[in-house]
């Protein structure tokens, strides 16, 4: 991350922590990615202002960072509720549609999301996009026992999977928290984010896609001067 991205980052995550104290959340939900690591460095120091905050995270490296900082953390299986998620994006669109998944938690990302009040996501200005799949291939969680056939049923329609592997540590695969194989989808000309969605989740074996479609409220876009607020269907703020 060069140091202009990095001002630009850390000015988002200064905003976005503004406006989660602003909606006064009991139960905060945070997703997983280098945005969200630096949130959590924005959100220790100041602390005080969280103690009587729980978080509910999409990873066990999210739960963990959260954890030895010394914040309260729940398990995501036990909320029923949560008032606030953060989180970032690989990709924007301009109606605020997103590809994320780059750390591989999606599944657990978009849970949070769904059962979210309000959806704050913080990126910065890199991220934003004409049209998704510019720059990121879209991740899908895939059952390892149905791997090879929807692989295959993935080249059948042109979508030019690829099974992420590790480019550190461990040998093999790339596998999410909920134990999926991810693989990354590389679609053809124009598409529609809808529709792949749907054709996407209509193969079995295909646990959750990393195309987040109408799950966000606001996004905060650092740039190295200033931080724009895009709201849906709101346009842009200062």
């Amino acid at each position: 991350m060069n140091s202009e991205v990095a001002v630009a980052r850390r000015r988002a995550c200064e905003e976005a922590l503004k406006r989660v104290l602003e909606l006064s959340p009991h139960i905060v939900g945070i997703g997983t990615g280098s945005t969200i690591d630096m949130f959590i460095e924005v959100v220790a120091e100041r602390k005080s202002d969280f103690k009587s905050k729980t978080f509910t995270c999409a990873s066990l490296y999210t739960c963990y960072r959260l954890s030895e900082k010394g914040f309260n953390v729940l398990h995501l299986g036990s909320a029923t509720s949560i008032d606030v998620y953060v989180d970032g994006a690989d990709e924007v669109d301009p109606e605020l549609n997103m590809i994320k998944g780059g750390g591989a938690a999606s599944t657990l990302e978009k849970v949070l999301a769904y059962g979210s009040r309000y959806r704050v996501y913080v990126v910065d200005f890199t991220k934003l996009v004409k049209r998704l799949g510019e720059k990121h291939a879209i991740p899908v969680e895939v059952l390892p026992e149905a791997l090879g056939i929807v692989l295959e049923r993935l080249r059948r329609l042109g979508l030019n999977p690829s099974v992420r592997t590790l480019a550190a540590g461990k040998y093999g695969f790339v596998i999410a928290d909920t134990r999926g194989v991810i693989v990354d989808v590389r679609p053809p000309g124009e598409w529609s984010p809808r529709e792949l969605e749907k054709l996407l989740k209509s193969i079995p074996g295909i646990v959750e896609t990393g195309l987040f479609i109408d799950l966000a409220d606001e996004v905060f876009v650092g740039y190295p001067d200033r931080v724009e607020v895009l709201k849906r269907f709101r346009g842009k703020s200062p």
